[in-house]
């Protein structure tokens, strides 16, 4: 059974569930429920961190909603049979799955300096110029980066990171985002549950 480090019912409309793996490969094989059609797609994947992100995955699932297929559009996105959505995160030792009755997009994101080099290919010269006037200037961008992610990964697909979002002025400790998005997919805007823990942001859309 995984230790779940958080967990989170959607008022209703959905379930998060956050995962620090610690167990090795075969711990995590002996996690799943296995079926012919999950042991063929496993037997596919090669890299040890691709075969962790897998089974953390489906085993995430199989707590949430069991017997749930999930399936992968030709963009990457990930989706479910029936009037389910879904959205997975990776990072670092954490796992993350949202499911919900609604379109849902969730990130998670460590800080990392990489961000730095490339921070004016997702931020937006407004939200740029207020990076760096705060005290931490990676944290920052580290959250804007998260929150990207997530509503780049609800529509799954032709989203200009520094150019479709603005994330509005915002605290790091900050619990709510809003991220203004104009772009092929029209014009919304965006709430975002923020979580912080171990080091780590949780950023997840809030309704679709």
């Amino acid at each position: 059974m995984p230790l779940l480090i958080y967990q989170s019912n959607l008022t209703n409309t959905g379930r998060l569930l956050v995962w620090k793996t610690t167990e090795n490969l075969g711990e995590l094989e002996a996690m799943i429920k296995w079926t012919d059609d999950l042991a063929g797609q496993y037997e596919m994947v090669r890299l040890e961190k691709r075969k962790r992100e897998w089974l953390t995955a489906r085993i995430l699932l199989q707590l949430i909603l069991p017997g749930a297929h999930l399936q992968f559009a030709s963009t990457g996105k990930p989706y479910l049979n029936g009037n389910r959505y879904i959205s997975i995160s990776h990072c670092g030792d954490l796992a993350g799955i949202v499911v919900a009755d609604h379109e849902v997009g969730l990130d998670i994101q460590g800080t990392d300096e990489k961000l730095e080099k490339i921070a004016a290919r997702f931020c937006h010269p407004k939200e740029l110029t207020r990076a760096m006037e705060q005290s931490d200037y990676l944290e920052y961008i580290t959250m804007i980066w998260s929150a990207k992610e997530a509503v780049f990964k609800f529509f799954g697909e032709q989203v200009t990171f520094n150019e479709d979002m603005v994330i509005r002025p915002f605290l790091l400790t900050q619990e709510e985002l809003i991220c203004d998005y104009a772009g092929v997919h029209g014009e919304r805007l965006f709430q975002l549950q923020h979580i912080q823990m171990r080091g780590y942001h949780i950023v997840m859309t809030v309704g679709g």
